[in-house]
């Protein structure tokens, strides 16, 4: 599996753009679902791609889960020294709910600000695994 980082800023501006949109129209709720999941997805994107740069062969098994604990734990367990900011640590069991829950269920809702300040920490993340992983 091959990830790229563009991959990962699309995510990362289709939470955005969300956000924007259920901020500029309220009734529109479902939006901020859109955000969450785009968050989870972008932050589940940035572990595996960096995984994926220290290893020369990953064990894709491994790699098959949205759990961003697992992969965190793969991550410890190879001894892999990847990029992650403590909030992402802190918070990896719920941004992974969001996966699912802002998908599939219908009374799922992420505060506004808890979703600005994921992607305000996310913003930082990628750039900075940008810079390091592209020396």
């Amino acid at each position: 599996m091959e990830l790229s980082l563009g991959l990962i800023k699309a995510d990362i501006m289709t939470a955005q753009y969300a956000l924007n949109e259920f901020e500029s129209n309220a009734k529109f709720k479902d939006m901020k679902n859109i955000c969450g999941y785009h968050i989870q997805q972008a932050t589940e994107k940035l572990i595996k791609y960096q995984i994926y740069r220290r290893l020369d062969a990953p064990d894709n098994r491994q790699m098959y889960t949205h759990n961003i604990g697992a992969l965190l734990a793969y991550a410890r367990k190879k001894n892999l020294n990847i990029n992650v900011p403590g909030y992402i640590l802190k918070n990896a069991e719920v941004i992974t709910s969001w996966e699912a829950g802002s998908r599939y269920d219908l009374h799922f809702s992420v505060r506004v600000d808890t979703l600005q300040k994921a992607l305000n920490i996310l913003n930082i993340w990628y750039e900075d695994v940008l810079q390091h992983e592209r020396k």
